[in-house]
């Protein structure tokens, strides 16, 4: 597997099922069928992994569906869960059209490592970063094709992909939109400090019932979000912990 990509590093895989990604990967992309079939077909290679992920931000979605407020894809990276979210929204409440999705990323990789972080070969500023200068520009169309193609997909625009660095953009957009408040907030930045002021500019715009999700909460090799929840949010948050049942690295907590 590819040592510069977390899935051949932080995995616990055995090397036949990493074997066996690969054989799905290549039967995909060799896959004889028309455009139609293969845009249809795709289940044929989503492997169980995957599907347990989409199966987490589904569970977490569905709790949110009954209480108002954006969702916010804190470190989107490529933006599959934001993507998700538009499907989700478009399944669970088609007729919602003020459930904003706002992704923030610098598309630059990790940043903002300090002593209080675990840096490794894998995680250190600049990891993950995107080949592409205008992937903000290519995630904001992608986000707006799915609606388009969604139930009510003439009503379009709901989303906003913010390129910069969290900790100044979040703040920002609560200034540029002071009446925004959440329902739902994932966090995927990996670095103490990042992650330590998202929370805090998050968390008091979080409704009572919102829900904030960590997807290295409990992951060794990356501490930053246990740290913070060890530090900030267990001795001063009043909230109830969770973890997905298909999914366990995702974690979540619910304001009370």
């Amino acid at each position: 597997m590819d040592k510069s990509h977390e899935s051949g590093v932080l995995t616990y895989s055995p090397s036949e099922s990493i074997n066996a990604r690969r054989e799905i990967f290549a039967q995909m992309t060799a896959y004889q069928a028309t455009e139609e079939e293969k845009e249809r077909s795709l289940g044929l290679f989503l492997r169980g992994s995957l599907l347990a992920r989409i199966f987490a931000i589904a569970d977490i979605y569905r709790k949110i569906v009954d209480i108002p407020g954006s969702i916010f894809d804190i470190g989107t990276w490529r933006g599959q869960t934001a993507v998700l979210c538009e499907n989700l929204r478009a399944i669970y409440e088609p007729l919602n059209f003020n459930r904003r999705i706002v992704c923030f990323d610098t598309f630059e990789g990790y940043k903002g490592f300090s002593e209080k972080d675990k840096c490794t070969p894998l995680h250190k500023d600049g990891t993950y970063a995107l080949d592409s200068t205008d992937y903000a520009d290519f995630l904001r169309n992608l986000l707006i094709l799915h609606e388009k193609s969604n139930a009510m997909g003439h009503n379009h625009g709901k989303h906003k992909v913010i390129k910069g660095d969290c900790r100044e953009a979040i703040p920002q957009y609560f200034t540029e939109n002071p009446n925004e408040f959440l329902a739902l907030a994932f966090f995927d930045v990996n670095a103490y400090a990042p992650t330590l002021e998202a929370f805090e500019h998050t968390y008091q715009r979080l409704v009572p019932g919102g829900i904030l999700a960590f997807w290295q909460l409990t992951r060794e090799a990356t501490p930053a979000e246990g740290r913070v929840y060890a530090e900030k949010i267990l001795p001063t948050c009043q909230h109830t912990l969770h973890r997905s049942h298909t999914y366990p690295g995702l974690s979540y907590m619910v304001k009370s």
